[in-house]
């Protein structure tokens, strides 16, 4: 039972992230929030490949365009991406940030005239894609004279009744483990029982002083797919593909949070560690159609079903460390600790549903000599749904009425729209550009943020009649917001204003057999 009541009540903390990211709502809308995907080619047009084909890019997306294989293809794509995060808290401006080589895709098809029929022809797929990156960074600091993180602690102890003995009850010494991070607070002498209630109001020592405010955080992990798709074209005219999909998801999110208290004889400073490890398996399917309306005009549709996840594995750690000066106790005084005042290791086991997509594109051809291209993907965010078998029956049902009503408050439809053009230079040299913006999904309800992100593109490509070379460079920015903790009086705590900046370069290749 404490594990469970654990897991719920730390959902409800936010744990990490932007906009209080380590709830189950916010952790659904981040593992189905898909950006820069596809080949070179593809995202140096916007990724607007829905349309398109024959690339390895239509493996993974609208397996329709398989079927504009004449012959067969093996690919690779190498990508560096830096992440950069501008952040604002409380007056004062930091900048983080990291950077990561991947592989964004990679696939083999195979063309042939495997029907029987004369009029048709198709080709198949196999691949790998990596669907969504988890890599920004953030890092804010600042003088808070309002309040601490241990004001939370303290609100958080007041909220559930607690005393000193209920806090000793969740703790233990042989461990040095606590179930809940108020009470390692407590043990770790950063909050103290009312002396008069034994309770609540919990204490801080010398809360008027101000609080020196530093929070770092590490976001790492993908998800990824292998994916085995068909396409087929009936007459060069109409082309219909479908796709199975197997995505994988591992992700690694760590805070560390410290706080100074400059002039504070009893304890002057803290740090408090913690890190959710994530992972989990699901399974998706896609099916399209792309439609030759003229020789040099088509359009398409895709349809990619919700990507269900059976089982996600999140295991959580933590841990608070004081230093302190001089506290007093009957019989003399504590100068520190032996070791950090842990949280209880746990683990859960949820299940996830990712949202619907239904996306569109067309394109023109100017003969031989370019292309211009759109895509309108739309994505059912509020269609996210969470559950969990683990918990029982009823408690499982408490369980999705929480957290799918926040996801249904929280969350709507979104658009992603996309363009693209590519202009061959020579018979084998090709320019391209592109531009797309994706729609926040949040819904106007949540806050006033403008979450949209814009994406710019550009590249180059060399192709002839036995290998291609791609090359693309895409940038994409945004805005979001940071909320360290929450208190009941909106004029004691603060938010974080954050820019992004993610800057990706891809080259890839392949060769025609």
């Amino acid at each position: 039972m404490k594990k469970v009541l654990f897991i719920f009540l730390l959902a409800c903390a936010g744990f990490i992230g932007y906009a209080q990211v380590y709830t189950y709502p916010m952790l659904a809308k981040q593992f189905s929030t898909s950006y820069v995907t596809g080949s070179a080619r593809m995202q140096g047009m916007g990724g607007t490949h829905s349309v398109l084909g024959a690339d390895l890019s239509s493996i993974a997306g609208n397996a329709a365009g398989l079927g504009f294989y004449s012959r067969s293809e093996v690919g690779l794509n190498l990508a560096i991406m830096s992440a950069n995060t501008d952040a604002t808290y409380l007056g004062q401006a930091t900048q983080s940030t990291n950077s990561m080589i991947h592989m964004p895709n990679f696939g083999v098809v195979i063309s042939g005239d495997y029907l029987s029929s004369s009029s048709w022809r198709g080709a198949f797929g196999i691949g790998y894609s990596r669907q969504v990156i988890i890599s920004q960074p953030l890092s804010v600091e600042g003088t808070n004279n309002r309040s601490s993180y241990l004001d939370y602690l303290i609100q958080k102890a007041g909220d559930k009744g607690a005393t000193g003995a209920s806090l000793d009850d969740e703790f233990d010494a042989f461990y040095v483990t606590a179930d809940s991070p108020e009470a390692a607070a407590y043990q770790a002498y950063l909050i103290n029982p009312n002396a008069r209630t034994g309770g609540a109001p919990f204490e801080r020592y010398m809360p008027n002083l101000p609080t020196q405010q530093s929070i770092q955080t590490g976001n790492t992990g993908s998800v990824t797919q292998w994916d085995i798709s068909y396409g087929a074209a009936y007459q060069e005219e109409l082309y219909v593909g479908l796709g199975l999909h197997f995505t994988r998801l591992n992700s690694t999110q760590s805070q560390l949070l410290e706080e100074g208290f400059p002039g504070n004889r009893f304890v002057s400073s803290y740090t408090f560690n913690e890190q959710l490890i994530t992972t989990g398996s699901g399974i998706s399917a896609s099916l399209g159609v792309i439609y030759k309306l003229k020789p040099n005009l088509r359009v398409a549709l895709n349809i990619q079903s919700p990507t269900y996840y059976d089982q996600i594995n999140e295991q959580f750690t933590g841990n608070i460390s004081p230093k302190i000066e001089s506290i007093p106790v009957p019989g003399g005084f504590i100068t520190g600790l032996k070791q950090p005042v842990k949280l209880t290791p746990n683990e859960f086991t949820y299940q996830l549903a990712t949202p619907f997509r239904l996306s569109g594109g067309m394109a023109y051809f100017f003969g031989k000599r370019g292309l211009i291209s759109a895509d309108v993907e739309f994505v059912n965010f509020s269609g996210m749904s969470v559950a969990s078998a683990e918990l029982g029956p009823y408690a499982n049902q408490q369980f999705k009425d929480k957290y799918n009503k926040q996801i249904s408050k929280n969350f709507q439809s979104a658009l992603n729209m996309k363009v693209g053009a590519e202009f061959r230079v020579t018979s084998s040299l090709t320019v391209r550009g592109g531009a797309a913006m994706f729609g926040s999904g949040f819904s106007s309800t949540y806050d006033v943020i403008d979450r949209n992100q814009l994406q710019v593109s550009g590249g180059l490509g060399y192709r002839t009649s036995a290998y291609y070379i791609d090359f693309a460079v895409v940038q994409r920015t945004g805005n979001d917001a940071f909320t360290p903790y929450v208190l009941k009086n909106a004029t004691d705590y603060a938010s974080a204003a954050l820019k992004f900046t993610n800057t990706q370069i891809t080259l890839g290749g392949g060769l025609f057999f």
